[in-house]
């Protein structure tokens, strides 16, 4: 598949951009009319008790209770003319209006209106119910904002209720994406600038992100034709777009960078580039895709709509790094690096003069003898990524030390997720200067009548006009309103009070409680105001345990919090299993290791109860909002925002996992031991991973600064998830997990490495991916024109005309061929170095080998390990003079007659670090 990639890029490079600059400009249109098809709520479990009660209420039920307020506030008095004359033009023209029942208002004569005015005199309430579909409510709701909303000097109208709390939310969302637009885009550009180095190769990333946002919205938008896509989907699509595509490009373009400086032609290192580190794209793509999909398997609109936006932007943003990318670079060719300032460090081409020639021998001699040459820092220090090299070095050294310190960190930041309180999401995620938030505040504190808290109960089938079902219904009142915390009933057959009947109704008036084709309906009003609170959710609780005459359905907001709830608890169990298996099965299939696998999971589910603890620490507590914005603290966090983080960042971090493994595993199967390829693998990565995480944490730091509060919740978790990933996961941890490990990193029992081996995951190479093998780039006058090998298939042709790195000082050291003895222990000390049977000094990583060695071939010259150019001796550097090896494919290693080593490409003295042009990308 990548060998057609490659071909495709290389050879109609322009028509593939024509092709997909139509296609984008004909999505445009489409993609940008997304945001007025798509839907709000769906918070949700769909076909729960509580959301068919609400359904049997809109269709049965005229007097059903009522779902929108609007309230009136005057400056002096409500009671004032001109508050009354707008209060009856509002009430008159609202019994006028389609799609409204149920008008209760202050300015009617009716004996509850008392009810409708607050304690200080200065409001008023008008409550009727808005029908339909959740779209003709939002539609219904917005063009009586617009009508009647009226905010500024003298009387003030606003609405509240539910749906004008989802108006408000949507209004929200969309003036918070256009302004973390505004705010990310120039950081993000800063990032990129520093991440690529010119202005040319910092631009393709926006152009993938660009075609990558517009696909997914145009997708989006085809499926809000079908099933139910939420409006808080799009700040996931744009921020996740982008930030993959800064991934994805960074890795490609690094590793074609690469290619190119080791002197491959710009389509031998495109074509290396998609076989190895699109290989890694792809397979990284993939993983984010599934652990998104455990979102899927939750009945909640809501969810599921976040996995299908992340599914369709990961898919489209693999699709443009692999095809567009590649088609770009090709078209741009050396104008890619237009405008850089800074580039990977070379070899000069150019012959030597005298004087360095002298000044290398010397350097060489003192190499030779031990000695570090005064004043110069070592090699290692100064390759690129020489930082993460360095920090490996040390956590390698003291893993027990520092993999201790960063599991305590860790465990410390989780602490307070032993607290976790989840609530639905209301008007307390938006702003406290919203209109909803203000009117369901105001009812809640100030008036007797508290929309939100009601909870109906509805008795569907009965016909409430016989008397004996009228008092069945008051006997379960009244057996109702004898539960802890409810403070009256209301039925068809009067208003009970700790069980006694407290006021009958007139038949008129009891109307409003019977269907127009049959069924009742009850009215239960807790004591406590507040429908999320956990009395509140006890009290109904106590309410579903009460025995009723007939079948019935509890609706309402404390209801469907506690039946959302149960069905989250029901379906995280299989959306964790179904996302560690599929994670698991593909980390081995790409690792071919029992033991990676499990450690990535477990690192992750650490990584992931840490940044809830900080969230149940900022956002539920209410600590840090200097910090990361001000928001209404509730005491709860929003249900499904600890699910949806679980799937967004457990995929984000086995992104990064598998970039960082992928580095380790080349190193691994190039021959290097177990430190050294950690080591190496980290220095080749951090810096990628450096610049991709900070480019992420921007986009999700513009998310942060939106002023719903769930959205800025999952804002602030996924920046801190990448955050404690980059910093503490993978340059702590890892090193120091796999450095304890040892050869065990890569077991798998023998059952499971035939698994591997006939369906494990590699990059294509050579005559197996029907291609014929790359040449490679090797100095003129120190390797032969191709590489001799005992066996297998590889004979890696050279091209004999590459420029030479250090011709002054000779062709590299060569070893007597012959097995290996292992790694001679008289110089070493097994502190300090480690042991041989860790894979600490054989280059492959399985421990010492066989210790005969024939008759025929005499011992290697020298027992010790080549001298450390820096004057230290290190795990990452040590050689054990063996027989060297010859550069497999990946999967395969075999010796090499004639000593050849690829630790020593550059090096006539066994450094084995030092200027590698076939080094990972």
């Amino acid at each position: 598949m990548f060998a057609l990639l490659a071909r495709i890029a290389i050879n109609r490079p322009g028509r593939v951009l024509t092709i997909t600059g139509l296609v984008i400009a004909c999505l445009l249109p489409w993609a940008g009319g997304v945001f007025d098809r798509l839907a709000t709520g769906g918070f949700y479990a769909a076909g729960d008790s509580a959301t068919r009660a609400e359904a049997m209420l809109d269709a049965e039920f005229p007097g059903a209770p009522p779902n929108v307020a609007i309230m009136v506030t005057a400056p002096g008095t409500i009671d004032g003319p001109t508050a009354r004359r707008l209060g009856e033009h509002v009430t008159g023209e609202l019994r006028r209006e389609p799609g409204v029942s149920g008008i209760v208002s202050y300015w009617s004569q009716e004996p509850t209106a008392g009810l409708l005015r607050s304690e200080d005199g200065r409001s008023g309430l008008v409550l009727f119910r808005l029908t339909g579909t959740e779209d003709a409510i939002a539609r219904h709701i917005e063009a009586l904002h617009d009508r009647y909303a009226h905010d500024g000097p003298g009387v003030t109208v606003r609405f509240g209720g539910a749906p004008a709390v989802m108006r408000d939310v949507t209004e929200q969302s969309r003036s918070d994406l256009e302004r973390a637009e505004l705010v990310t885009a120039p950081l993000v550009f800063v990032v990129l600038l520093f991440a690529f180095g010119g202005v040319a190769a910092a631009l393709l990333p926006i152009v993938v992100g660009g075609t990558a946002v517009v696909a997914s919205l145009a997708l989006l938008r085809l499926l809000s034709e079908i099933t139910h896509i939420s409006v808080f989907s799009l700040n996931l699509t744009t921020a996740l777009g982008f930030a993959l595509a800064v991934d994805y490009c960074l890795f490609l373009l690094r590793r074609f960078r690469e290619e190119r400086a080791g002197g491959a032609p710009a389509p031998v290192a495109l074509r290396t580039s998609l076989r190895t580190a699109g290989r890694t794209v792809l397979f990284s793509g993939l993983t984010v895709a599934l652990s998104l999909t455990g979102a899927l398997l939750f009945p909640l609109p809501y969810l599921r709509s976040y996995a299908y936006a992340g599914i369709a932007v990961v898919i489209t943003s693999e699709l443009a790094a692999l095809l567009v990318l590649p088609a770009a670079i090709m078209l741009l060719g050396e104008r890619v690096e237009r405008g850089r300032r800074w580039s990977p460090r070379r070899r000069p081409a150019r012959p030597r003069t005298s004087h360095q020639r002298t000044a290398d021998q010397r350097t060489a001699d003192q190499r030779t003898s031990g000695k570090q040459p005064a004043g110069r820092r070592p090699a290692w220090r100064r390759e690129p990524g020489a930082a993460w090299m360095g920090l490996a070095r040390r956590v390698m050294a003291h893993p027990v030390l520092f993999g201790g310190a960063a599991v305590a960190l860790m465990v410390l930041l989780a602490l307070p997720l032993g607290n976790l309180r989840v609530a639905l999401a209301d008007d307390t995620v938006l702003p406290t200067t919203a209109d909803s938030h203000l009117v369901n505040d105001a009812m809640r504190d100030d008036f007797t009548v508290c929309l939100p808290c009601q909870i109906p109960v509805v008795v569907p089938g009965v016909d409430a006009r016989e008397p004996a079902v009228v008092a069945e219904l008051g006997g379960y009142a009244a057996r109702l309103s004898r539960v802890p915390g409810m403070a009256r009933v209301d039925t068809v057959a009067g208003s009970y009070t700790d069980g006694a009947l407290v006021a009958a109704v007139s038949a008129e008036a009891g109307q409003q409680f019977v269907g127009t084709h049959g069924g009742a309906w009850l009215s239960l009003w807790p004591t406590e105001p507040d429908p999320i609170s956990s009395a509140t959710q006890r009290t109904v609780n106590l309410v579903r345990d009460i025995p009723t005459p007939y079948p019935v359905e509890i609706g309402g907001l404390a209801p469907h919090l506690v039946e959302t709830r149960d069905t989250v608890l029901r379906g995280l169990p299989g959306a964790i299993a179904v996302v560690v298996t599929a994670t698991f099965v593909l980390l081995f299939l790409f690792t071919g290791s029992i033991l990676l696998p499990l450690k990535a999971l477990v690192l992750n589910a650490l990584n992931l109860a840490a940044v809830m603890g900080v969230m149940v620490f900022v956002f539920q507590n209410g600590h840090l909002q200097n910090l990361v914005g001000h928001f209404q603290v509730s005491g709860t966090v929003e249900l499904t925002s600890p699910v949806l983080m679980f799937c967004i960042a457990f995929g984000l971090s086995m992104d990064y996992e598998i970039f960082l493994l992928a580095r380790i595993r080349e190193e691994h199967l190039r021959g290097s031991g177990n430190r050294r390829a950690v080591a190496r693998g980290l220095a080749a990565t951090g810096p990628l991973l450096t610049c991709a995480a900070l480019a992420l944490i921007v986009v999700m730091v513009g998310v942060a600064t939106s002023g719903i509060s769930l959205i800025k919740m999952i804002g602030v978790g996924l920046a801190l998830a990448v955050l404690l990933d980059v910093t503490v996961v993978r340059a702590v941890l890892v090193p120091a997990f796999m450095a304890l490990a040892g050869r065990y990193n890569w077991w798998a029992p023998g059952p499971l490495r035939a698994v591997h081996e006939r369906l494990g995951l590699r990059e294509a190479g050579g005559e197996a991916a029907g291609e014929p093998a790359d040449a490679l780039a090797v100095p003129r006058g120190v390797f032969p024109a191709v590489l001799p090998v005992t066996s297998g298939r590889l004979g890696v042709p050279v091209r004999p005309d590459a420029t030479p790195v250090r011709p002054d000082l000779g062709p590299p050291r060569t070893t007597p061929a012959g097995p290996r003895t292992g790694a001679p222990k008289a110089l070493f000390s097994a502190s300090t170095y480690g042991r041989a049977e860790d894979g600490l000094f054989d280059p492959d990583g399985y421990g010492p080998p066989a210790t005969t060695t024939p008759a025929s071939t005499p011992p290697p010259a020298s027992a010790g390990p080549h001298p450390d150019p820096d004057g230290a001796h290190d795990p990452a550097d040590t050689v054990d003079g063996s027989a060297g090896h010859h550069l497999p494919t990946l999967g395969e290693r075999q010796p090499v007659d004639g000593g050849w080593s690829p630790d020593a490409w550059f090096s006539p003295h066994g450094d084995t670090r030092r200027d590698d042009p076939h080094r990972d990308g």
